[in-house]
């Protein structure tokens, strides 16, 4: 009797022991296993607030600069001065320099494999943002008035996208705490769409993928105020404006 009563108590133990690291420990597709056994609650993360820094990732040569950009550029050192935020400025000749970094040297094979720049520019952001943290915004984003009070403490801050058959949150601007998990599901998603076009390989359909499976990680910035589109009425209170230029 008290045989069966031992026998039944340890498979108890042994359900219980199996449910904890179930419900603690996020499996990941793609990226290492010892990152997801890390993370206790994929939507929780150890950095609170988002650091007052500007990213911004451009060609170092300004014969390359779109002439739009140095209106935008000029715009976030007027309205984010180098006073109160730091501003990086990330080379597109040199991003492979983020990646090559011993917490993300796993992601460089499929990097450097990507046959359109464009991929490294738009796959570079979420490891710049779990890294650092702050406020990543494209060359041709306009700001206009300080939107860093906006801004969500804990989750992701996202503009949400005007193009709503297209995707339903940009690349273009973003927010975030360090250290944020929202970004490794990306990462961990885009594995799937390597050799699909920009878009969903490693652009707004991409996100926008993983925020309709995780919206309670996500603040969305709204496009009437953040990402306006050219039909959209002259707005006098909107805090930025994308332009989508095009080299």
């Amino acid at each position: 009797m008290n045989y069966s009563i031992n026998i039944i108590i340890i498979i108890l133990l042994i359900i219980l022991v199996l449910q904890f690291f179930m419900e603690n420990f996020y499996d990941f597709e793609n990226i290492p296993k010892k990152i997801g056994d890390s993370i206790k609650d994929i939507t929780l993360s150890p950095g609170i607030g988002v650091p007052k820094i500007i990213h911004h990732i451009c060609p170092r040569d300004f014969n390359k600069w779109h002439q739009k950009w140095f209106y935008c550029y000029s715009s976030w050192l007027k309205v984010f001065p180098k006073e109160k935020y730091t501003h990086m400025v990330w080379y597109d000749d040199e991003l492979h320099k983020v990646i090559e970094d011993k917490e993300f040297s796993w992601f460089l094979e499929t990097f450097n494999n990507y046959k359109e720049n464009i991929k490294r520019i738009d796959m570079v952001r979420p490891f710049i943002l779990y890294k650092y943290g702050g406020i990543y915004a494209d060359m041709d984003i306009e700001v206009y008035k300080d939107f860093f009070d906006e801004l969500h403490p804990v989750k992701v801050s996202i503009a949400e996208s005007p193009y709503k058959g297209n995707e339903e949150i940009t690349n273009c601007l973003m927010a975030s705490p360090p250290k944020h998990n929202f970004w490794f599901l990306i990462i961990d998603r885009c594995y799937r769409y390597v050799d699909k076009y920009t878009l969903l390989s490693t652009g707004p359909q991409l996100i926008s993928q993983v925020y309709k499976e995780n919206i309670e990680m996500v603040h969305i910035l709204p496009f009437n105020l953040f990402n306006p589109p050219p039909w959209q009425s002259e707005n006098v209170n909107i805090y930025a404006k994308h332009f989508n230029t095009v080299m």
